[in-house]
């Protein structure tokens, strides 16, 4: 895998989460598509052309065991207790990628529910050495590229700042390393779910009935909201 773009995907539950979408959805048909949506994540990955490999993070046994079924090209990778958080699940992952070669890391959330093999290649393409994805608000951060040669050598590695505002610390922490960063906006890497207004967003898209359809569930009737308006662990 030496020299491979190395997709990194943290998992916190497949079973438990979404918790602010309770008012929309039951917890069986979020349960549904929170499965649903990160095999899309995964599949775009793989089929991107761009990847040569997916770590899927997580201190979830259920999702590990999801991450094995896609086979060799995806490696489940234990989260420890004493490791917990997302950042922490990252710099894990970053660890892991950088001891076995990898040319960059990708960092991608498992709920991107319109997230396409071409946005993938659309944030491969700039040459950058940070590649940021904002979510559709412009203040998280959805997907963020690091080129791993760009990093000082022996100097002090990438910080990820996941969180609130994470696209300007993201930037400031770039910045503070002295490296260039790219901005990338689609459609995939904008939407993320994790509110109501996500969800209504979401179903207001053409995408929508592509992105539900490996979900297995049934929408309730009234389930979007009226209002419309970032990857939460």
């Amino acid at each position: 895998m030496n020299g491979d773009v190395v997709a990194i995907v943290p998992i916190r539950s497949l079973s438990q989460g979404k918790t602010r979408l309770a008012t929309v959805l039951s917890p069986e048909t979020r349960a549904a598509l929170i499965r649903a949506m990160a095999r899309g994540v995964l599949e775009s990955a793989l089929a991107s052309g761009a990847v040569g490999r997916v770590l899927v993070v997580s201190p979830d046994p259920e999702a590990l065991r999801f991450a094995a079924s896609f086979g060799p090209a995806v490696t489940p990778v234990l989260q420890p207790e004493e490791r917990a958080g997302l950042n922490a699940a990252l710099a894990q992952g970053m660890q892991r990628a950088q001891e076995q070669g990898a040319a960059a890391v990708l960092i991608l959330f498992g709920d991107l529910p319109l997230l396409t093999p071409g946005d993938i290649r659309n944030l491969l393409r700039r040459d950058a050495p940070i590649v940021i994805a904002p979510d559709r608000h412009g203040s998280g951060t959805n997907a963020l590229l690091l080129r791993l040669a760009a990093l000082p050598p022996g100097g002090p590695c990438f910080e990820f700042r996941f969180g609130r505002d994470s696209y300007a610390r993201h930037v400031e922490e770039a910045h503070q390393l002295g490296l260039e960063v790219a901005t990338a906006i689609t459609a995939g890497t904008a939407c993320d779910l994790d509110t109501p207004e996500d969800w209504a967003s979401m179903m207001a898209s053409p995408a929508a009935g592509t992105a539900l359809a490996g979900a297995e569930m049934t929408v309730p009737r009234g389930a979007v909201p009226c209002a419309r308006g970032a990857g939460a662990w």
